[in-house]
């Protein structure tokens, strides 16, 4: 892991589930008091847009309790995002998670692929049994002028809630979604050299591995 900060700005999931579509049993409605209607909303078309893959960007980053880290990335594999009364009303990504790589600059390509091997073992995210990530997205809430997307983020066909702050903006007639995401692998069954799991791993000392891993994301999306 690296001793250094990396991100790319970049919307939506690490996601996250199977490319078969989760169903969601309970409400996903967020804990926001005090709404407030946003500021300077953008009016779009109304339609389905298609999220652009090859335009879209997903950066990760992983830490240990110490100063160490990893980066990289994971590739968008298809989602779409439904615009109702010329504003956001629902929408989704799926990640191919077969695509997750290790990007740390001073890393070897050697130890780089020996990571990347690593991540998408039994340890880490499984990708042979859960090759798809993926985030529905149920709406946005607003409070003080600050849009939060609500929904629910799928790993290892795992389904937790989750909430964060999105920025939605126009390009070309194109929608662009931004978003920092942070989500709790050990939720997820993520357990390798997590604290969470003192069962499985104990007395882990610096050799632990935080279970919060944050996300980059930047969506391209088009009618």
């Amino acid at each position: 892991m690296k001793n250094k900060s990396i991100w790319v700005a970049s919307a939506i999931s690490i996601v996250v589930s199977s490319c078969a579509t989760p169903t969601a049993k309970e409400s996903v409605e967020p804990v926001i008091k005090e709404e407030t209607q946003a500021s300077e909303a953008i009016e779009f078309m109304g339609g389905s847009y298609t999220v652009d893959a090859e335009e879209s960007v997903i950066n990760w980053k992983g830490t240990e309790i110490t100063t160490e880290y990893h980066v990289g990335t994971v590739n968008v594999h298809k989602g779409s995002v439904d615009v109702v009364d010329k504003t956001f009303s629902k929408g989704f990504i799926a990640i191919d998670m077969n695509s997750i790589v290790v990007t740390d600059e001073d890393m070897g390509d050697k130890s780089k692929q020996r990571l990347t091997r690593h991540l998408k073992s039994e340890d880490f995210f499984g990708v042979e049994q859960f090759p798809f990530s993926r985030m529905d997205i149920a709406g946005i809430k607003s409070k003080e002028s600050v849009d939060y997307a609500y929904g629910k983020i799928f790993v290892r066909e795992i389904a937790q809630p989750i909430t964060f702050p999105i920025e939605i903006s126009e390009e070309d007639g194109n929608m662009i979604i931004d978003a920092s995401i942070t989500f709790d692998r050990s939720k997820h069954n993520v357990k390798f050299r997590s604290g969470a799991f003192p069962d499985l791993f104990p007395d882990l000392g610096d050799k632990l591995i935080n279970d919060d891993i944050e996300l980059n994301v930047h969506i391209v999306a088009t009618l």
